[in-house]
């Protein structure tokens, strides 16, 4: 029997739709490396006195295999929409190095951001996820997409109230 075939991305304009529709329990993979992430910065800092990763190893960090499961995460929750990326680049670049304007961005511009980090592998090369990493911006994103969804799904919360 063949299943039908779930396309990864989803186009932009129902991406917002999806992202409501997700239910929570299904983020915890996202939030179990959330805290994996915080726990092993947190020890190399602390523990290990190490302020810049950007030379260590995501092996020496305790954080190896992430970036496999960082991806499998966010591609099993399909937090990935289907726009030009190559055009939106620049944009998305611009929290690379201002990661906390991540906050407070809704699910679709979040989405975006995710789609242009996945992507620009192709550009930069496998390493360019692993250094993403190792400078804590996809912790922040990862962070300011669960904040993004607890939101919308405390809105809809309040609207349903609202309704009763």
């Amino acid at each position: 029997m063949i299943k039908d075939q779930i396309p990864l991305f989803i186009p932009l304009g129902s991406f917002s739709d999806h992202c409501s529709s997700l239910d929570k329990g299904k983020l915890m993979p996202i939030i179990d490396l959330i805290h994996e992430m915080e726990l092993k910065f947190y020890k190399a800092e602390k523990v290990l006195g190490i302020t810049d990763m950007s030379e260590i190893s995501l092996q020496t960090l305790g954080l190896s295999g992430i970036h496999v499961r960082l991806l499998d995460a966010i591609l099993k929750l399909r937090l990935v929409p289907l726009f030009d990326w190559m055009l939106w680049k620049n944009d998305a670049e611009r929290y690379y190095s201002e990661p906390n304007l991540l906050y407070g961005l809704d699910t679709v511009t979040l989405g975006k951001v995710t789609t242009v980090l996945l992507r620009s592998q192709t550009l930069y090369g496998p390493a360019f996820l692993e250094s993403k990493i190792k400078d804590k911006f996809v912790l922040t994103l990862l962070k300011a997409i669960v904040h993004s969804l607890e939101q919308n799904y405390n809105s809809g919360q309040n609207q349903a109230e609202i309704l009763d």
